[in-house]
């Protein structure tokens, strides 16, 4: 029997966010935003402003702050791209800091019990569904799917009657159908559906089929909803997170140290190229014997630790982790082995690529969303803020190589840098007094930038 899987929804001003939990124990974490929102499966009129057949691929003007990038040098039906044509795609991925949006031009339309392909043919039931029953609504599809178009049937359309199914699928062309209508005589770019809110957003995003629960606080999105998820959808009073005792689980997976029960810690830091995790042990070394164990122990416990982390953080890309250094190869085998079965439950796959020469951990994960940290912290590479020592030092020399008026010299500073003038650098700020002949006074301003000051006579 598989985990109990139970997503929990709150409704923030300006945004939702979301804990999904597998047997009480959260796996994900997701925000979306009102003003940005993801634009995955939106659907766009667009028009190819540019082929790259070195790519392959065309970029599309959507109307948005720069063009989509449609990959492969063939349209459905294999065609080949021309510039200036018009065609609807579906964006796949959201846009980065430095990718644009990248867009299919064969959109799919979700249903209540299947998901319509008009431009991809074929059938495919989900592999949850046991094998009679895949067997069964194999047959009832192949009777109500047209030549070129195709479907893939959700999990929760086990024991869908033929009526139902056909009622789903003539819905999904009749959505489509109203859309190319809407496309007629326009000219692109233009956005073709309605933006799905952010509580919305995070259900698609997800694959809800396979959630047992679905608690939410927002009676719009609830009203929205029902008729889809029926009973698994629970609407409850705000507060929800911290009436289910996960108060502090955003906070706490952006934290960059996690504590392990054993007493070491994982440290992780993400950059603009990559992630790097750094597990300490603290007083024990490698080495023979007791110590070799406890190595083998932590490291062990921390690779459990880190397959958490990735999927809760969201983390993509390349992974480079630092274990406490083993010399016993069967212990390495061990920790590399404990990383894929702790990331087995993953959906976006970590991949591991094994040992570097210098004995770290390689390993890559599928990107999908923006990671936590990219929703909630600042960019990555962003430039990293001086310190209050560095700023205090910068001060003394604009001290000493300024002229000033008769008087007494006022320096406005922020609290933390007048802290280091009146401790570790008092003798130098008394030995600029003397420098300039007149008394310094401080003025502290606790609203300014940290790393501003100003000096003035008075």
């Amino acid at each position: 029997m598989g985990a109990l899987r139970r997503l929990i929804v709150e409704r923030r001003p300006g945004e939702a966010r979301a804990i999904l939990l597998e047997d009480e124990f959260p796996v994900e974490l997701r925000i979306e935003r009102d003003a940005d929102g993801s634009l995955v499966g939106a659907l766009f009129w667009g028009r190819i402003v540019r082929v790259v057949p070195t790519l392959p691929g065309s970029f599309v003007e959507l109307g948005l702050d720069r063009p989509a990038f449609l990959p492969g040098d063939k349209l459905p039906g294999g065609a080949a791209p021309v510039e200036g044509a018009p065609l609807i795609v579906q964006v796949t991925k959201d846009a980065r800091e430095d990718k644009a949006p990248e867009i299919t031009a064969a959109p799919s339309m979700p249903g209540r019990l299947a998901v319509w392909t008009p431009a991809r043919a074929g059938i495919s039931v989900s592999r949850q569904i046991a094998p009679a029953e895949r067997a069964r609504l194999s047959t009832l599809l192949g009777e109500l799917v047209a030549p070129g178009e195709g479907i893939v049937v959700r999990s929760h359309a086990v024991g869908a009657r033929r009526e139902e199914l056909a009622a789903d699928i003539d819905r999904l062309r009749a959505e489509h159908a109203a859309m190319m209508a809407a496309v007629a005589g326009t000219k692109p770019p233009k956005r073709l559906d309605m933006a799905p809110g952010p509580v919305e957003r995070i259900l698609a995003g997800l694959d809800a089929t396979r959630l047992d629960e679905i608690i939410l606080d927002d009676r719009n999105a609830f009203a929205a909803l029902k008729h889809e998820f029926g009973d698994r959808l629970v609407l409850e009073a705000a507060g929800a997170f911290e009436r289910h005792g996960l108060a502090d689980v955003f906070e706490d997976a952006l934290a960059p140290r996690l504590l392990l029960p054993g007493g070491g810690e994982v440290v992780i830091e993400s950059g603009l190229a990559g992630t790097m995790i750094d597990v300490n042990m603290g007083g024990a070394t490698s080495g023979r014997g007791k110590a070799a164990d406890a190595v083998r122990r932590l490291n062990l416990e921390a690779a459990a630790a880190i397959a958490r982390a990735l999927r809760l953080r969201n983390i993509a890309g390349a992974i480079l982790i630092d274990f406490v250094t083993m010399q016993n190869r069967d212990h390495r085998r061990e920790v590399e082995g404990a990383v894929a079965a702790a990331a087995a439950g993953d959906p976006m796959s970590l991949e591991i690529h094994g040992w570097t020469r210098l004995g770290h951990l390689e390993a890559t994960r599928r990107r999908s969303l923006a990671s936590l940290a990219d929703l909630m912290l600042a960019p990555a590479g962003a430039r990293r803020a001086k310190s209050a020592r560095t700023v205090a030092l910068e001060l003394l020399a604009a001290l000493a190589s300024t002229a000033y008026a008769p008087g007494r010299i006022e320096l406005t500073l922020h609290p933390t840098v007048a802290a280091e003038l009146k401790g570790p650098l008092a003798k130098a700020l008394e030995t600029a007094a003397l420098g300039a002949g007149r008394p310094i006074a401080l003025k502290l301003d606790g609203t300014r930038d940290p790393e501003s000051f100003e000096i003035a006579s008075v």
